[in-house]
Formats: structure tokens, C-alpha cells, sequence
């Protein structure tokens, strides 16, 4: 990523939130009723994202750090923020998702999920980060879910430790999860989460990498 491009995304980190706003969080933070027409879209996203970062106390906070390595992940569109997310939620996981040996029980998981996130955890490594089986028994269906939820707590709990005007921001681009249970709440080390990043998104890893 060269540099005029990695100034335009912290550009719209910090000032334009609304542009990657995760779609769980557009009511909660006014969104349009009907589309907005394109030729309106740029003056209204200013308006918008304006009233985001007031709403967070965010307005006079921007991220001026720039080589904070969370950025790597803060910076990701929220599509693939999810699925960074998930691969890091299977890991935390990957005691449980090992234990899936029945064909209907991995078929299950690997529609929801992907094969090759449950591929990415039966090799993954572990370590403090990993879940107790029992602490995530049930079918497969909650699993799933519990993975995703799992692997954006650890993302928040990462972020947090960049500061709340990384934090804030970064929150925008994952799904709300209002209700998060305490014994769904997980941490995972930079240095494995950025080992995430890299295997499934190389191509953004290292253009950071690049940048230092």
C-alpha cells in the first residue's frame, strides 16, 4: 500500500465512519430511510459521519499514530474485518471445533462457517487463547455463531489496547453484539492475530509490512 492510498484510508478512519459503518448498526445510527442519491451521497456522508463522532466524542480525536500495528486490522472493510474475526473466533475455538467428528455435526459447520475455517482451526495453535471444550459444548448451529462472536471480541479487546479513538472507530466496522456474554468474551496476542491477517489476507498484510 503506498503511502497516498494508506492516507486516504486513515482519511476516512477518522473522519468519514459512516463509509463502513457495519450494516447491524446503521438504525442505531440513523441511517436513511430511502436511498440517498448518489449526487447527494458525499455532503450527506460528511453530515453523517459527522454526527457519528459527535455522538462517540470522537470529533477533535482522530487516530494520529499512524504506525500503530492494529491499523492492519482497524483498516479492513467490514466484510473482510468479519472474516478475519471468524478465522481468529475458530481459533479461540479450535479445541471444540476439533472434537467435530460426526458427518452431520462437520457438514453443518462447514456451511456456516466455511471448510476452510474449519480447516484453518483443526491446524491452528494453541495456547492461552484457547477455549476450554467445555465452555462451548452444544449443536452446531450456536457454535457457529459463538465463533463469530468469540473472534470479534478478541478484536475489540485488541483495538481497546490501541486507545478509544482506535477503538471506537474500528467497533464501527464490526456487527453489534448488544447482549455479549462474559463467558463469550476472548483476547487473543497481537502477534497471532496479525498471523491471522497474514494467512488470509497476505496481500493486505504485507503492504503494511511495506510501509515500516
Amino acid at each position: 500500500m503506498n503511502s497516498a492510498l494508506f492516507g486516504a484510508r486513515m482519511l476516512e478512519f477518522n473522519l468519514l465512519p459512516s463509509l463502513t459503518l457495519h450494516p447491524s448498526r446503521h438504525a442505531a445510527f440513523g441511517a436513511p430511510a430511502r436511498p440517498v442519491p448518489a449526487a447527494c451521497s458525499p455532503a450527506w456522508h460528511r453530515l453523517w459521519s459527522a454526527a457519528i463522532l459527535r455522538r462517540l466524542d470522537l470529533r477533535d480525536r482522530p487516530v494520529v499514530d499512524a504506525a500503530r500495528p492494529e491499523l492492519a486490522l482497524a483498516l479492513l472493510p467490514p466484510d473482510r474485518l468479519a472474516r478475519v474475526a471468524r478465522h481468529l473466533g475458530a481459533v479461540c475455538c479450535a479445541p471444540r471445533l476439533r472434537r467435530a467428528i460426526a458427518g452431520g455435526e462437520v457438514r453443518e459447520l462447514a456451511t456456516a462457517l466455511g471448510a476452510d475455517v474449519l480447516d484453518f482451526a483443526r491446524h491452528a495453535e494453541t495456547g492461552p487463547w484457547s477455549r476450554p471444550v467445555e465452555q462451548d459444548v452444544g449443536p452446531a448451529a450456536a457454535l457457529a455463531e459463538r465463533v463469530d462472536r468469540i473472534g470479534r471480541s478478541a478484536l475489540r479487546a485488541l483495538f481497546q489496547t490501541a486507545g478509544p479513538e482506535l477503538a471506537l472507530r474500528a467497533d464501527l466496522r464490526l456487527a453489534d453484539d448488544p447482549q455479549t456474554d462474559a463467558s463469550e468474551e476472548a483476547r487473543a496476542p497481537l502477534d497471532l492475530t496479525l498471523a491471522v491477517l497474514e494467512t488470509i489476507e497476505p496481500t493486505w498484510h504485507s503492504s503494511f509490512l511495506a510501509m515500516r
